[in-house]
């Protein structure tokens, strides 16, 4: 099975719409060129130095790392049949959904950032989502070039210019910024993110990214920063800190 729920996926939202909670599954490759495949085109040093999709969390450990390397293995080396088994589960993950009476929503780069349009226009009644560091595709999203049932939000890093930053933000795309913030929930320490930040002259306002996955406009609403808290080992954090990957809670 490619397709998995995490913990942070499972946090509870309801579809506005249907008023009905989403049911959200992903697909976690090995981030970068981890497993001998670079599946982050997009990624700066500081981004896949500190990657949380791999220092921190359930993932950090040697059998999910293990299994991240096998299946996008697999992707490369025998696409066919990891598509065949994607679409089996995706297929698996609507049926349950409308059992259950959920709505299905699926990320399929849950620690990647490759172009899977082939697979989500199999899909129109679904709906997918996912962060990319690519400008191209952001851009084709942003000019409405891409699967309607496909939303992106735009993941910052240290090399990307804040004017263009601000130009996503004001033709209503979401931006995804990590922040130098404690996050440490099981010891109940969680910092507070700003609740707004100056890019390129004008001031944006920030949602907490932390309190769910399912990054939809509908949700999210548009033109927005989306705040994520540095999160991994200390290792990770000080090499986001070094690379000026993670912004201060009060300096974007």
């Amino acid at each position: 099975m490619l397709l998995r729920q995490n913990a942070k996926m499972e946090k509870t939202l309801v579809d506005i719409a249907t008023g009905r909670p989403y049911l959200s599954a992903g697909v976690t490759l090995a981030p970068h060129n981890l497993s001998g495949f670079n599946v982050c085109d997009g990624a700066s040093t500081g981004c896949a130095a500190s990657c949380v999709l791999w220092f921190a969390g359930l993932r950090a450990t040697s059998t999910s790392r293990n299994s991240a390397i096998r299946d996008t293995q697999w992707l490369f080396g025998h696409r066919r049949s990891f598509i065949d088994q994607l679409n089996r589960d995706i297929a698996n993950h609507v049926q349950r959904a409308e059992r259950d009476q959920f709505v299905p929503v699926v990320r399929l780069n849950v620690a990647s950032d490759l172009d899977w349009r082939d697979v989500i226009e199999q899909w129109p009644t679904v709906q997918f989502y996912d962060y990319t560091k690519i400008r191209s595709r952001f851009s084709a999203y942003l000019a409405g070039e891409l699967p309607q049932n496909y939303a992106l939000t735009f993941s910052r890093h240290e090399k990307h210019h804040t004017a263009t930053i601000a130009s996503y933000l004001r033709r209503g795309g979401n931006i995804a910024q990590v922040f130098d913030v404690e996050y440490n929930p099981q010891h109940g320490k969680i910092g507070p993110l700003p609740e707004a930040v100056r890019i390129h002259g004008d001031e944006w306002s920030v949602i907490d990214g932390d309190k769910h996955d399912i990054r939809l406009p509908s949700i999210d609403g548009r033109g927005v920063v989306v705040g994520l808290r540095l999160k991994g080992t200390s290792a990770a954090k000080s090499r986001a800190r070094h690379n000026r990957f993670a912004m201060g809670g009060d300096n974007p």
